[in-house]
C-alpha cells in the first residue's frame, strides 16, 4: 500500500511539474500552480504568497477558491523567518508560525480562514521565495503526501522564477529593439518618438479588437520595426524639408521592402514581416509596394497603417503643423474605406485616446 502511494504521488508530482513548467507566462504559471495544487492536495482553497527581495513581507500573488471579500489584506508585514521548513524537508508550517503575535491577532478577525491552512515553503537553492498554502489539517496527510506537497512548492518556485526571468529578458529585448528603431527614426528630425507612439496606438487598437496574445506580440514587434527599412534610405531624402522628386519618392517608398528583407534573415521574425512590408498598402488597392486591397492586406499592416497615419497627422511635419486629435481623426474618417479598413477605423475612433 505504501509503495503504491509513493508511486502514485511521484507520478502526480511528475505530471504536475511538467504542466507547471510548460509555460513561461507568469500569470499562466501562477494559475496552473494553484489549480494543480488543489488537485494534488484535494483542497478547495489555495494561496500563493511571495516574499519581497528583502524578505520583510509576504504578498498574496495568486489564489484559488476565495470570494472577493475574503481577501481584504494582500500583504503581511510582521512575519517571522520560516527557513527551518527548507532545512527540514517535508516540513509544513501554519500562519501561527509565520506571523508575529500582533499581526496574528488582528488578522484572525478579518481572515480567519488563514489559520485553517497549512503551507509549504517555496524555495530556490536553499533560499525562501514564498509560501504555497492549502486549506485542511496537515495531520490528515501522510508524510509522503506532505513531502510531495513541499516538493511541489520547490517546483513552483523554480517555474515562477523562470517565468519572471523570461519576462525580464523579453522586456529587455523589446527595449533594445525600440532603441534601435528610434535610433533609425532619429535620422529624420520630424519623427522623434514616432516608434513609441505608433506602438502605443497599435497596442490599444489590438486590445480593443481582442486579438489572440501571440498575434498581439507579433503585431507589437511589427509596430516597433515598421520603419526599420529607413536605414537603407539616404539622409538627403530623409532630411529633405521640401517636396521629394519622383525618384526620391520611389526610393522612400522602398523602405517597407527593405525592412521586410532585413527581417527575413531572422527566422523568428517571419510573423512580423507582413506588418512591416505592407503597412503602406491602401484599402482600395492604390498603396504600395504590392497594390494589395481589402482583406488581402494582412491585419497587422492594416492596424499599423491607421496608427502610422494618425501619428503623422498629429506631429509637426516640414509642410504643416501638427493637427489636434479630433481634426486628425476627422481627416482620416473622410478617407476610411479608401486608405484604411473602415471596420478597423471605426474601432479606432471608439478608443478614448484617439478622440
Amino acid at each position: 500500500m505504501v509503495e503504491k502511494e509513493i508511486v502514485d504521488s511521484l507520478k502526480n508530482l511528475h505530471d504536475l511539474s511538467k504542466a507547471i513548467n510548460s509555460s513561461l507566462r507568469i500569470e499562466e504559471v501562477m494559475e496552473m500552480i494553484c489549480s494543480k495544487t488543489a488537485s494534488l492536495m484535494k483542497a478547495d482553497k489555495v494561496l500563493l504568497l511571495v516574499l519581497d527581495e528583502k524578505k520583510s513581507f509576504l504578498t498574496i500573488h495568486s489564489e484559488l477558491g476565495f470570494k472577493d471579500n475574503e481577501l481584504p489584506v494582500k500583504q503581511f508585514h510582521n512575519i517571522q523567518s520560516f527557513d527551518h521548513c527548507i532545512v527540514h524537508k517535508g516540513t509544513v508550517i501554519t500562519m501561527d508560525e509565520v506571523l508575529v503575535a500582533d499581526e496574528h491577532q488582528s488578522l484572525r478577525h478579518v481572515m480567519p480562514f488563514l489559520f485553517d491552512m497549512f503551507f509549504a515553503p517555496l524555495e530556490i537553492q536553499g533560499e525562501a521565495y514564498g509560501l504555497l498554502g492549502v486549506n485542511g489539517n496537515p495531520h490528515k496527510f501522510s508524510l509522503v503526501e506532505l513531502e510531495i506537497f513541499c516538493s511541489l512548492g520547490s517546483q513552483a518556485a523554480i517555474a515562477m522564477e523562470n517565468a519572471n526571468l523570461y519576462h525580464k529578458l523579453h522586456e529587455t529585448f523589446l527595449h533594445t529593439v525600440e532603441a534601435l528603431a528610434e535610433a533609425i527614426n532619429s535620422r529624420d528630425p520630424y519623427t522623434g518618438g514616432h516608434t513609441k507612439r505608433v506602438s502605443q496606438y497599435v497596442m490599444e487598437l489590438a486590445t480593443a479588437l481582442k486579438l489572440p496574445e501571440n498575434t498581439i506580440e507579433s503585431l507589437r514587434l511589427a509596430a516597433i520595426l515598421h520603419d526599420i527599412g529607413k536605414i537603407g534610405i539616404d539622409d538627403a531624402i530623409l532630411r529633405k524639408s521640401g517636396a521629394l522628386s519622383e525618384n526620391e519618392l520611389q526610393r522612400m517608398k522602398s523602405h517597407s521592402e527593405i525592412g521586410a528583407r532585413i527581417l527575413g534573415f531572422v527566422d523568428e521574425m517571419q510573423d512580423v514581416i507582413p506588418g512591416v512590408q505592407y503597412h503602406h498598402e491602401w484599402f482600395d488597392g492604390s498603396g504600395y509596394p504590392s497594390g494589395l486591397r481589402g482583406e488581402e492586406i494582412p491585419i497587422s499592416a492594416r492596424i499599423i497603417a491607421i496608427a502610422d497615419a494618425f501619428d503623422a497627422l498629429t506631429t509637426d511635419r516640414p509642410y504643416r503643423k501638427a493637427l489636434n486629435h479630433k481634426d486628425a481623426v476627422q481627416i482620416m474618417a473622410d478617407t476610411a474605406g479608401k486608405h484604411f479598413d473602415p471596420d478597423l477605423f471605426s474601432i479606432f475612433q471608439s478608443c478614448s485616446n484617439f478622440s
